[in-house]
């Protein structure tokens, strides 16, 4: 079942709804009946109205009384999403990764439309809809279900348009009552009268408006003397002024926390990423959030586990104009998008961290896109590769493959033809709400809480926010700027030659020189030289072995030929990067890649990468431990093999099998498996993997409980390794006989072999494996009292360097013990000649006698 954001979970109780609901709906009693009228009928609802009306809260209520039928309710946030990304999140919400994972989305808009018409949620698109793409995703995947469309403008579709508009006065002094605790006081009909008047009976101003009258513990007449110190207000929009008095009746703490998450790019976030971006512990940032619920400026619900805080629409532009006008925006969401790339890294093994905040992940990337940041993108898609399977079990392939894209993306600084001169009207277009707001910014800021005095007040605001929330910003600027001037000197270097003389030599500074000519090719815009150079660098960077280097070169080279629609290339691309991402045990991704490869190598009817990315498939398979799959993704590469007549991959896919077979409890098939192996590579001359398997067949005898044919095979392979000088596989071999010799109460040999091994781990200063062959050593010299001092002297070394180990320490506990056991018993020790290094060494020469 793939990690699913708590927002795309079918939701079957009313508080497991991505949204906030404050009591009983008020004055919208008609509008219910009306869309539940369609509702009931299988039908599909546009609700529509002015931004801040009401129509989530509609659309939540009808939604809570959903959640109690068998299906659910399927609520979506969405902004500006395509067919696409609504099917993805279908197969995602659903736990089905065919749909969720596919490279062509619109290629399952059956199995969605079947998965929905099986489990019959009522359908949510909330948000910020794409009103094309979604009346396209009703008709052809929510055809005869209920369902609900959000949207500020109507347009004509699949659904029936129902626009809703501001309350009826006694609606809104209800409402007001009701939020702000005032059901109970009298006398104060007039003023509350009054008060819903100025504000437009529209419901978030109303509801904003009661909750700082209830936080500041101010009655109506106090709230409405506010207003007339508001320069501007008569004629103001309603909302603003609400959000101008709600903001400036809060402390500096709050303001900043507010003006924070206007920089966020979904205007939401966790505390979790709250309290990295803002610096304050998560459980400050709890207190907070819940006195800005309190007083609606902020959303609060639940995100899987944890609590998930949203700015509605109209509350985030009201911040964003502030920090747009102080000049903040632009570098606070620098350090958003920052945050963001830590925390991905960070969580890399937290799939429902990443899940919670892959919107905003997606939307930083977009930002940094547009920014023409390349490398925040891919580091943000790197870190995303990294987390394990992530990706792939958890559905998120889409949205990998749109950061890949934004990767690949390249905006230059300056446009190729000037922009085109505005279009002459008679009349200019009128402002938007924002537009006035930018031009007159007493409107925001302007507003006098009674006894402050304006300009202290931004001074002491400016204060705190530069203190608690933004108290390395200006500092991170003036080093942004710094880092720019250098990047911008050399790369004119670059243009001129000049940089070219201060490169360092050898291959590093070639690949200097190719990353040199790559920026020059990306400023020109040269697609052609980008590729070339950028296959160029990510051959030169695997050959020396930088493979976490190389993946974002291929990564960037495989998008731009998906934007080429180049299929072959795609397909060599998918082959390298794959196998680089089993080299790098970011297993997870590899099975993404080597899945969309052998896809395509199918379709291109490419037999050999298709055999090439199946055994990548299996190799990842086998890290992640499931041996089943890695199993069937081998026999399928050996199938190819042999119909191929190629007997160096058959013999190599073999090899591979049985080490499947053996790990998925099967040694019986790996023993078959592994003497087909060793026949061909016998007949290929190639002693090494000779030896390696029949090591393996020592192990898959070992697993049969046939320890003397298991000692048999590892003698073997360890003479071939000793033939070949491979010390690696000599070491394993030692060991393997040592633990061999145990299991046949051959112990005298057990020794020797173990002491083999512990001279290897000391020519190779492997401290892992000299810790683990003194263990080993050390657990059988305690059996014998007359070994103990030996024991002691062994097991001291390895506390010296693990003094942390768990066996290590309940080891040296039992020899201490037992050597003062010996003593009183007067056992004769053997005496301690020499230190462990001649001990071990002193066995391994009777291997070379």
């Amino acid at each position: 079942m793939p990690t699913i954001l708590a927002h795309e979970t079918p939701a079957h109780t009313a508080n497991a709804l991505p949204i906030t609901l404050h009591g009983k709906l008020i004055g919208r009693e008609k509008s219910l009946a009306q869309v539940y009228s369609h509702l009931k009928t299988h039908k599909a609802v546009l609700i529509c109205g002015a931004a801040g009306i009401g129509k989530t809260a509609l659309a939540g209520t009808l939604a809570s009384a959903y959640t109690e039928l068998p299906g659910g309710v399927l609520w979506l946030n969405v902004h500006d999403s395509p067919l696409d990304e609504l099917i993805v999140r279908v197969g995602r919400a659903y736990g089905d990764l065919d749909i969720a994972n596919s490279d062509v989305p619109s290629g399952m808009i059956g199995a969605a439309a079947s998965t929905l018409n099986t489990h019959k949620p009522l359908l949510v698109l909330d948000g910020k809809p794409n009103l094309q793409a979604a009346a396209e995703f009703i008709r052809r995947c929510a055809d005869g279900l209920p369902a609900l469309v959000v949207a500020n403008t109507p347009l004509e579709g699949p659904w029936t348009p129902i626009e809703v508009g501001p309350l009826e006065e006694e609606a809104a002094v209800a409402m007001l009552r009701a939020l702000a605790g005032l059901e109970s006081q009298a006398g104060i009909e007039d003023d509350l009268a009054e008060l819903v008047s100025i504000l437009d009976y529209m419901p978030l101003a109303v509801a904003v408006a009661a909750g700082t009258m209830r936080l500041a513990k101010q009655p109506p007449a106090a709230y409405l003397e506010t207003f007339e110190q508001i320069p501007s207000s008569a004629g103001a929009d309603a909302q603003l002024l609400a959000l101008t008095v709600g903001f400036r009746s809060l402390n500096s703490a709050l303001q900043g926390l507010m003006l924070m998450m206007g920089a966020l790019f979904t205007g939401g976030g966790s505390g979790e990423l709250l309290s990295l971006v803002s610096g304050a512990p998560p459980e400050t940032i709890q207190q907070v959030m819940t006195m800005l619920s309190a007083s609606y400026l902020v959303d609060r619900f639940e995100r899987g586990d944890a609590p998930y805080y949203r700015l509605h629409e109209v509350t985030r532009s009201f911040a964003e104009t502030w920090l747009r006008s102080s000049g903040r925006l632009e570098s606070l969401q620098t350090k958003v998008r920052d945050t963001l790339v830590e925390y991905v890294k960070k969580y890399s093994g937290s799939h429902d961290r990443l899940a919670a905040e892959m919107d905003n992940i997606v939307a930083a990337a977009r930002w940094s896109a547009d920014s023409g940041d390349r490398d925040a993108v891919n580091q943000l898609v790197v870190g995303l590769m990294q987390a394990g399977d992530f990706v792939n079990e958890g559905g998120y392939v889409y949205e990998l493959l749109a950061l890949r894209r934004l990767a690949a993306s390249f905006t230059t600084a300056f446009p190729a033809y000037p922009p085109p001169p505005p279009p002459e009207s008679a009349e200019p277009a009128p402002p938007s709400l924002w537009d006035r707001v930018e031009r007159a910014p007493e409107a925001v800021s302007g507003a006098v809480i009674p006894g402050e005095d304006e300009e202290d007040f931004d001074e002491e605001l400016e204060a705190e926010l530069d203190e608690e929330t933004f108290e390395d910003e200006l500092e991170d600027e003036f080093e942004d700027e710094e880092d720019f001037d250098e990047q911008e000197e050399i790369e004119d270097a670059t243009l001129t030659g000049i940089v070219t003389e201060t490169l360092p030599e050898g291959e590093a500074g070639e690949i200097a020189r190719l990353q040199a000519a790559l920026r020059l090719a990306r400023q020109q815009g040269d697609g052609a030289r980008k590729i070339e150079l950028l296959a160029e660098i990510g051959e030169r960077l695997t050959e020396q072995g930088q493979h976490n280097e190389a993946i974002p070169i291929y990564n960037e080279l495989l998008s731009d030929y998906e934007a080429l629609d180049e299929t072959e290339e795609m397909l060599k691309t998918l082959d390298t990067l794959s196998a680089l991402m089993v080299k790098t045990e970011n297993s997870g991704a590899a099975v993404m890649h080597a899945t969309r490869g052998i896809h395509l190598a199918e379709e291109l009817d490419d037999e050999e990468a298709h055999m090439h990315l199946l055994m990548t498939l299996g190799d990842a398979r086998q890290q992640l431990g499931d041996s089943g799959e890695a199993v069937r993704a081998y026999g399928q590469a050996l199938e190819i093999a042999r119909n191929r007549d190629d007997s160096q991959n058959e013999s190599l896919v073999l090899y591979k099998l049985g080490g499947a077979q053996l790990d998925n409890s099967d040694p019986d098939a790996a023993a078959q498996t592994w003497e087909q192996a060793l026949r061909l590579f016998r007949m290929q001359g190639k002693r090494d993997y000779e030896g390696r398997v029949l090591g393996s067949l020592g192990t898959a005898y070992g697993e049969l409980g046939r320890w003397t044919e298991a000692i048999n095979f590892h003698t073997s392979a360890l003479h071939i390794a000793r033939e070949v000088k491979d010390k690696e596989e000599e070491a394993l071999q030692l060991s393997n006989l040592g633990y061999a010799a145990v299991e046949a109460n051959q112990l005298g040999e057990a020794v020797l072999r173990y002491r083999q091994a512990l001279h290897l781990a000391y020519q190779a200063n492997n401290r892992e494996n000299i810790v683990s062959a003194i263990v080993d050593l050390t657990r059988l010299l305690v059996e014998s009292q007359r070994h103990l001092a030996i024991a002691e002297m062994l097991i001291n070394e390895a506390a010296a360097l693990e003094p942390n180990d768990r066996d290590v320490i309940r080891l040296k506990e039992r020899v201490t013990n037992e050597k003062l056991v010996a003593q009183a018993a007067g056992v004769q020790l053997l005496p301690v000649n020499g230190t462990p290094q001649q001990y071990a060494a002193n066995a391994y020469t009777l291997l070379e006698g």
